[in-house]
């Protein structure tokens, strides 16, 4: 229920700048404590100030980045990344599992045109499914629709995803540090990624090098849950060597041949 009320709590300061701690407590139906408690973690993770009798929104729209602004960075890295992670972790006959993130997004141009199925909480990336790979099976989640990444999440989508079984699941993250691993800002979103880890054979993480030596509110995964990295340059000696001494297989995309 915890990740319930986050959701709740974040979805009212979309619509509202302040909320007060008692509208929370009536809206929510719980204790004063515990409404002070998910405030708290809240702005622990970045998503939300507190505030004198309740929490403020933050500059913008709480929580990461929206999707469009997230695909539209490192777009030719996270191309070469998905085409290679394809190319390598997918084969016909198999169900992969893709979570909402935009590298990950990209990875549908590179899949098989058909004997793939398809599991995903992001709509973003089951429209783009249904659009440029029409023949591949799809299957979704129910739950909360995230309005920033376009994301099913919350406990619906949780029992959703602990009956399925997938042969890879690829993840994203935001940051990837050596003393971390990879890390993200939304609980909410991370409970997700981590659900997709534990009913997949395989866990991929794709990661554009501008991620590495960067950090993120939250630990999304311990490097040992990951069986290969797949990213457009070699990452620093700390972080190559904490995935060498977890046993994570490191992919490097290559660039595209130079023009001649």
């Amino acid at each position: 229920m915890t990740t319930d009320r986050h959701q709740q709590i974040l979805a009212l300061l979309r619509d509202q700048p302040v909320i007060s701690a008692r509208d929370l407590r009536v809206t929510l139906g719980v204790t004063a404590m515990t409404v002070w408690r998910d405030l708290r973690e809240l702005e622990e993770l970045g998503l939300l100030r507190r505030v004198r009798g309740g929490a403020r929104a933050l500059p913008g729209r709480p929580g990461e980045p929206e999707f469009e602004t997230k695909a539209t960075a490192a777009g030719e890295a996270k191309r070469r990344i998905a085409a290679c992670a394809a190319a390598r972790f997918i084969r016909a006959g198999e169900t992969v599992a893709l979570e909402g993130g935009t590298t990950v997004a990209a990875l549908v141009d590179h899949l098989p045109l058909t004997r793939v199925s398809v599991l995903t909480n992001s709509l973003p990336v089951a429209l783009r499914v249904r659009d440029r790979r029409p023949n591949l099976p799809v299957k979704l989640p129910g739950g909360w629709l995230s309005q920033v990444s376009g994301n099913m999440v919350g406990p619906e989508a949780l029992q959703f995803i602990a009956q399925q079984r997938a042969s890879s699941c690829f993840l994203s993250a935001t940051g990837f540090d050596a003393t971390h691993g990879p890390t993200d800002p939304n609980p909410l979103e991370i409970e997700i990624k981590r659900a997709w880890a534990a009913v997949s054979g395989r866990v991929v993480l794709l990661l554009d090098a501008s991620k590495f030596g960067s950090r993120s509110a939250a630990v999304m995964i311990h490097p040992r849950r990951l069986h290969a990295i797949v990213t457009d340059a070699p990452p620093p000696p700390p972080i190559a060597e904490c995935l060498t001494r977890h046993g994570v297989e490191v992919v490097v995309a290559s660039p595209p041949p130079p023009l001649h």
